[in-house]
């Protein structure tokens, strides 16, 4: 007797796909990105117009102001940046005393270099 074999079946092909979001969740990013630039460029545009808007109008108050009035906001504004002035002079001072101080240590560093040498 012939011994029965069982039928020989070709191997399966595992197939790796890679998962795709489907049209709908394409299409919805998409739009949702497209939303989100117009709110965003619409912000900025929105805040220039409001920018100039306000630009406008302190410029319109300056010219349309008395002598006096001008007078009186220019000296408070010489007050402001004299005000702001002092610290920063204060903090320059700091600096060069420390770039002088950083050139002395090195000028003595220097010095002590040539001495070992001789």
């Amino acid at each position: 007797m012939a011994s029965k074999q069982p039928p020989t079946t070709p191997p399966q092909q595992i197939v790796y796909s890679i998962p795709r979001p489907s049209r709908f969740a394409f299409r919805a990013k998409v739009l949702t990105g497209a939303f989100a630039a117009v709110a965003f460029v619409g912000a900025i545009y929105g805040a220039g117009l409001k920018t100039q808007q306000e630009y406008e109008t302190e410029k319109r108050k300056i010219v349309e102001a008395s002598t006096e009035d001008r007078i009186r906001d220019l000296e408070r504004r010489r007050t402001t940046l004299l005000a702001q002035r002092r610290p920063i002079e204060r903090k320059l001072d700091d600096v060069r005393a420390r770039i002088r101080a950083q050139e002395l240590k090195d000028a003595d560093v220097a010095d002590v270099a040539d001495q070992g040498r001789k």
